[in-house]
């Protein structure tokens, strides 16, 4: 786990793995919510909505800090805004647009998957995380899992698949940068910092392509699925950025892959998916290399730490 605090694995973990689940079901939701609307106005509006939701964390966090944010903080969170809270979002949500009109959906999620990689090799080499072979192990189990989730009967490379790329890299890149200033501030006020600024960036490039205007041309069930992806991307942020400020990056997002199996599982329920062996198997693979790279130790961690949110049955008082 590297130099995390014994006292804060066992929460940031629980933070982390709540925040797989929700990756997982927004992935899931968000393929009914973009169709038939124009990515950037989709995402821009629904950021948007979460800026406002995740505003209270970031003024709480902000009141309740012993120091002010310096000019450089500012500046950072300015920077992970743009490269955590805008571009990535628009690259993402048209490579996958282009990757599924090319049938390359599957593929095309897969390259997001495989962020933790980037991930692991940035907090080790930026951030001085403590590398473990059973990171190594892990990972190959994880990426494994992950090939055999992956439809082989789909384009391996379509048009959008360098859109999902490029957006892996700027998420990879700038949860490094969101960790190193989450050692100094509080995690309500970079999320809230992250999609502020980003929903801003996103604002103007609506109004410099004079994109601002197809909002009009969302329906009621439109909305309906915006709102609901901005409560789960709301979700997602707050537990994120609160689970990564107590666990390592290379561990928080190789336990974020679980977020695909869980999308498989609600395909599988929802929309009639075939239940295949060998993604089966690549779902157990998934889950047996996240918590190999999580450890036992953590894992015991967090079951002393979840237990003792309860009270014991039995005990009496005086």
């Amino acid at each position: 786990m590297g130099a995390s605090s014994p006292s804060l694995v066992g929460p940031g973990l629980l933070l982390v793995l709540l925040t797989a689940l929700i990756s997982g079901a927004s992935t899931f939701a968000n393929g009914y919510a973009v169709a038939g609307t124009s990515s950037a106005v989709f995402v821009t509006f629904r950021n948007l909505l979460v800026a406002f939701l995740v505003l209270p964390l970031g003024l709480l966090a902000f009141r309740g800090a012993s120091e002010r944010p310096s000019a450089r903080q500012w500046g950072i969170l300015l920077v992970i805004g743009l490269v955590g809270g805008a571009i990535p979002f628009l690259l993402f949500f048209q490579g996958i647009a282009l990757a599924t009109a090319a049938g390359g959906a599957t593929t095309a999620s897969f390259l997001y998957r495989t962020l933790f990689v980037l991930a692991t090799v940035l907090g080790i080499v930026v951030l001085r995380e403590r590398f473990h072979w059973k990171a190594v192990v892990g990972g190959a189990l994880l990426l494994g899992g992950n090939f055999l989730l992956m439809a082989l009967t789909t384009p391996v490379w379509t048009d959008g698949s360098a859109y999902v790329l490029a957006a892996t890299l700027l998420w990879a890149g700038e949860y490094t940068l969101s960790k190193n200033l989450l050692r100094s501030l509080p995690s309500g006020l970079v999320a809230a910092g992250r999609m502020g600024f980003g929903a801003a960036f996103l604002l103007a490039y609506l109004g410099l392509t004079s994109q601002l205007g197809a909002v009009v041309l969302f329906s009621g069930a439109q909305w309906t699925w915006v709102a609901l992806s901005a409560v789960l991307l709301s979700a997602f942020v707050g537990a994120w950025y609160a689970g990564l400020k107590r666990v390592d990056l290379g561990v928080a997002t190789s336990v974020l892959v679980l977020g695909y199996p869980v999308t498989w599982l609600l395909a599988v329920a929802f929309q009639g998916a075939p239940l295949v062996t060998g993604e089966l198997w690549g779902a157990l693979l998934v889950v047996l290399g996240a918590f190999f790279v999580v450890g036992w130790r953590s894992l015991r961690e967090l079951a002393r730490w979840t237990l003792s949110r309860f009270p014991r049955s039995g005990r009496t008082t005086t």
